[in-house]
């Protein structure tokens, strides 16, 4: 994996660490709704999504997969698999090394 690619797994990894305690205040007070951040592979984003908790939880089902605003799809490494309107988009790692990392790293997986 080269730089670039770890810099992009390690960013994104870190964003859904911080949408899944949003998830987890949000479930704790339920609430059927939050503000997530944007996934995104963009260290600056501080961009945030109106998500139903189902919606959120629809996109951790698996690993590779990420929220993002409208915008913010880097068509290198991911595509869309699903949109939802103009609020956001999930997104699926196709590139091998960055999917392979964001797996390992899935705060929901067991070697985790």
């Amino acid at each position: 994996m080269n730089a670039q690619d770890e810099r992009i797994a390690r960013n994104e990894a870190l964003f859904r660490e911080v949408n899944e305690r949003i998830a987890e205040s949000a479930q704790r007070f339920e609430s059927h709704e939050a503000e997530f951040v944007c996934e995104c592979a963009d260290q600056e984003s501080t961009e945030r999504m109106e998500v139903t908790v189902d919606e959120y939880e629809r996109a951790r089902a698996d690993g590779a997969h990420f929220l993002l605003r409208p915008g913010h799809v880097d068509s290198r490494v991911e595509r869309v698999v699903e949109h939802r309107g103009g609020r956001f988009a999930i997104v699926e790692k196709f590139n091998t090394a960055i999917a392979r990392m964001v797996r390992k790293l899935d705060p929901r997986t067991e070697s985790a």
